[in-house]
């Protein structure tokens, strides 16, 4: 019974598809030319595909990103660090805004109109950019016209102000012109109109590869203001920031100040029942030395917060001249093509 059904089965599968087969195998025999064309063609716009995909689809270049917030030297004769703080990129109206904070090594003032730069693109871009000097030595770089697939950007900080710290001058040398030949006044002059000390260009090369993840198309361009009030904003959230951190420590120091009261207090309770009672004297002895170092750690906590709210206010009131056009801008906003 169930190899009848069996047979009715295949039976039935083979006068159903075996027509069709029979008419497919009838028109692949007679059609030999139409399934050469077809086959090519597949193959052709396969290939036109995968050549098309290799150009449009981003791909990042072989030098590695540079990090985020990482002080980088300009150079061995420079007196200040340069960090990559964000970088966001919008594609649709096709711009990149990079950030970049400058800080002094040596305590030596760093003039913002000595802070260059110069920015290169893996591939050809008719493309332009600002640099617009902030406050407290931030920079923002604008580059407009940048397309997708500009695969990688070269962004490099150039710092003009050599370190003065490293120069040494003797006062009661002297110079004798007599001793001197013409080519060692040429090397002279031209190797003391650099500010530098046969180091080489103090410059830092960032570079920022193409990638999804840094793209943000609500992004918007803004002015030289605006920026440096998002910079100030970003400045009080981080000193808040800090003030919380400190403020937890200092609830710690309290409480290892209080437990360090009441060890004193139950030692000095206990003492009347202790025949040891160095043991005990020693005992207190710690507590009050910790005592003193938490007495001080609360001290420069204070202190810390005190002047970081003073700080806050500062940055607030600066936010407001800015705003209101008192706050006189230490350089102004260049605009340069790409290289």
């Amino acid at each position: 019974m169930n190899k009848r059904k069996w047979r009715k089965k295949i039976q039935f599968w083979i006068d159903k598809y075996g027509k069709r087969f029979a008419k497919f195998k009838a028109w692949y025999d007679d059609h030999a030319m139409q399934r050469k064309l077809i086959i090519s063609g597949t193959l052709f716009l396969t290939m036109v595909g995968l050549l098309i995909g290799t150009r449009v689809a981003p791909s990042k270049s072989r030098f590695a990103d540079t990090p985020l917030n990482t002080a980088e030297s300009f150079g061995n004769d420079s007196n200040a660090t340069i960090a990559l703080t964000s970088r966001k990129y919008n594609a649709k109206q096709q711009f990149l805004v990079a950030r970049f904070k400058v800080a002094p090594q040596s305590g030596q003032y760093i003039d913002p109109k000595n802070i260059k730069f110069k920015v290169r693109t893996l591939t050809k871009q008719d493309a332009s950019y600002q640099v617009i000097p902030l406050v407290n030595n931030n920079f923002v770089v604008v580059i407009d016209n940048l397309p997708k697939g500009y695969k990688a950007i070269q962004l490099e900080a150039i710092n003009k102000q050599g370190d003065s710290s490293q120069i040494t001058y003797d006062a009661s040398s002297s110079i004798d012109p007599e001793s001197l030949s013409s080519s060692d006044s040429e090397l002279s002059s031209s190797s003391s109109g650099n500010g530098q000390t046969g180091a080489g260009k103090n410059s830092y090369k960032f570079v920022i590869n193409e990638d999804k993840k840094f793209v943000d198309n609500h992004l918007t361009r803004q002015t030289q203001k605006e920026y440096a009030v998002q910079s100030l904003q970003e400045s009080i959230k981080l000193m808040n920031r800090e003030i919380r951190k400190e403020k937890g420590a200092l609830t710690t120091y309290q409480k290892q100040l209080a437990a360090d009261q009441a060890a004193i207090s139950q030692a000095k309770n206990n003492q009347q029942y202790q025949v040891d009672k160095d043991s005990n004297s020693d005992n207190i002895q710690q507590a009050q030395a910790d005592i003193a170092t938490q007495k001080q750690n609360i001290k420069n906590v204070n202190k810390v917060i005190k002047q970081s709210k003073l700080q806050i206010k500062l940055y607030q009131k600066q936010i407001d001249d800015i705003q209101a056009g008192k706050y006189k801008f230490p350089a102004k906003v260049a605009t340069k093509k790409m290289e």
